[in-house]
């Protein structure tokens, strides 16, 4: 189901009305508006990438990019347009732009099967295909310069969008889940499996930490009073200290057996 909200009147109290709503025949685990057309979406999910119309009526219309061997037991996780702050400076300021020039070229769909698929925009056709990874990507995020991955090999890679080779890449305690870009191109926020958060900065390739968990059930803590820590026991396997000022990890133990 695919349901549109009309959330224009909520900062007066008013509550959220159903614009739009459509039944889907297919599987849909990836939704995104187009950033130039309030109207127009994009979906992805298993074996089909598709676009979609928000007709006056307020009924949607959706039609399938053309896949053929592509789509046979191919499940699409992920979907970003290449799109970000310059395109936008561009669309707002060139109003003699139509919204099919607009910069806004192609979307890239990522999959299971550690593929990157490259679709054009304007005739929703697909271009090309790209192998990135062996394991699958869980989440995309691109610009006109690059693009960000994802996966469930636990890396987070940077690659340019003729995905040659990687610019750079920072490795997890588990699957990358989420990626998304910075208006200004020079920072990478990445979420994990395991509730890890963290940022990665182009400008001198340095990834931060921001926030870490247990990935598993916490078993037993305590304070140590003199370096102001609180010491937490996992069944992940791991022993960490916090920082009780602040909550960032100090210390990390692990031990393989129990």
């Amino acid at each position: 189901m695919i349901t549109i909200w009309d959330i224009s009147k909520v900062h007066r109290g008013e509550v959220p009305e159903i614009a739009a709503r459509q039944t889907s025949e297919f599987n849909i685990l990836c939704l995104k508006f187009s950033p130039i057309d309030n109207c127009r979406l994009v979906s992805c999910g298993k074996e089909n990438i598709r676009f979609w119309r928000v007709r006056e009526t307020n009924n949607i219309r959706g039609s399938a990019v053309v896949l053929n061997h592509h789509a046979r037991n191919t499940v699409f996780t992920s979907l970003d347009f290449e799109w970000g702050a310059t395109s936008a400076a561009v669309y707002g300021s060139a109003n003699h732009v139509s919204r099919e020039n607009a910069s806004l070229k192609r979307v890239y769909v990522a999959s299971k099967h550690g593929m990157i698929y490259q679709i054009n925009y304007a005739t929703e056709a697909l271009e090309r295909t790209y192998r990135t990874n062996d394991s699958a990507i869980y989440t995309i995020a691109v610009n006109e310069e690059f693009c960000v991955t994802g996966s469930e090999d636990k890396f987070l890679r940077v690659w340019p969008l003729d995905f040659c080779e990687f610019l750079m890449e920072a490795k997890h305690e588990g699957t990358v889940c989420q990626v998304e870009i910075s208006t200004d191109h020079l920072r990478v926020v990445c979420g994990t499996l395991y509730g890890s958060l963290g940022i990665l900065d182009k400008s001198n390739q340095r990834y931060r930490t921001l926030i870490r968990s247990h990935h598993n059930a916490i078993l037993s803590m305590d304070f140590h009073v003199p370096k102001r820590n609180i010491i937490t026991v996992s069944s992940d396997n791991t022993i960490r200290l916090w920082d009780l000022q602040n909550y960032d990890q100090a210390v990390e133990f692990s031990s393989p057996i129990d």
